[in-house]
């Protein structure tokens, strides 16, 4: 785990890229990560094994390793004190994670590995992109959820709502497939 900074060199007035090791337990923390996320001095990053791995990036240290699903993690979202997790084995799971202390407070069962995850401006909702090819809405307190579509023919492997309305969302699936939601036309 390798965390760059750029530093200012005022004498030759110009940035510098300055690599740091993150200090890892003594017995090795060897991971395939999958995404990785920043909530202040936190990085989140899933990994292929289930887990998320916690780093502190201005002290450079590894500070944790939490257990979450059985086939791998591959999406994550944020909403102030909870994340939203994606796994491998189709389950969203919503975790409290404020106070330093992570609890699972909610799941969801879809058809297949959780690719992609998104949040509404709003933060009322969730969409979800499955490697099945299926899209759908969740919401954001209990996770429950409907079937929006299954228009894609590959996995969904991003998604994107719009900055500024909560009723647009983009998708990309793993054939380079672009598709654009309108979600006021189901209202």
């Amino acid at each position: 785990m390798f965390i760059n900074t750029l530093e200012f060199d005022i004498s030759s007035m110009n940035y510098w890229l300055k690599q740091g090791i993150c200090q890892l337990p003594n017995t090795g923390l060897i991971r395939s990560y999958t995404f990785s996320m920043i909530n202040g001095d936190t990085l989140l990053a899933g990994t292929s094994g289930g887990e998320i791995c916690v780093f502190s990036v201005y002290s450079k240290i590894f500070k944790a390793t939490m257990p979450i699903s059985s086939n791998g993690l591959m999406s994550i979202a944020l909403i102030e004190d909870y994340i939203y997790v994606g796994g491998g084995d189709g389950k969203v799971k919503k975790m409290s994670i404020g106070g330093g202390k992570w609890s699972l407070t909610h799941e969801a069962q879809l058809d297949s590995k959780v690719m992609s995850l998104s949040v509404s401006v709003d933060k009322k909702e969730l969409i979800a992109g499955t490697s099945g090819g299926k899209l759908y809405r969740m919401l954001t307190n209990d996770l429950s959820f409907m079937l929006h579509t299954d228009a894609h023919t590959g996995s969904i492997n991003d998604l994107q709502f719009s900055t500024l309305r909560s009723d647009q969302f983009v998708s990309i699936d793993d054939n380079g497939t672009v598709k654009m939601w309108d979600l006021s036309e189901y209202k």
